[in-house]
């Protein structure tokens, strides 16, 4: 198993097979993509393989992760939210009195 802490993630946006020069992508270990609505985690370089077809991607959970300086829309309990330029990452509960995001 591969084991990670957050400080060494680096997100790198929507997963692209390619640059737009028409060269293959490359992923490192630890680069973080938005596939598919789900959010995977480099575990080796990968070259224009997109996580649907390669080990070398890892899942990160199944709750919806947003990357964004505002409260996303519509939080689902369980949803994770990252705020890009501070790094702190909230996690949408629900304590039977309210639901909030907490800093995790």
């Amino acid at each position: 198993m591969t084991y990670f802490t957050f400080d060494d993630i680096s997100y790198r946006g929507e997963y692209s097979s390619t640059y737009p020069s028409g060269e293959p992508s490359r992923y490192y270990t630890n680069d973080a993509v938005l596939f598919e609505g789900k959010l995977f985690v480099a575990t080796a370089a990968i070259v224009g393989e997109s996580p649907d077809i390669s080990s070398r991607w890892i899942p990160w959970g199944n709750s919806r992760i947003s990357f964004r300086d505002t409260e996303p829309p519509d939080p689902k309990v369980g949803d994770k939210w990252l705020i890009p330029a501070t790094g702190k990452l909230y996690t949408f509960i629900d304590d039977t009195d309210t639901k909030q995001w907490v800093e995790l």
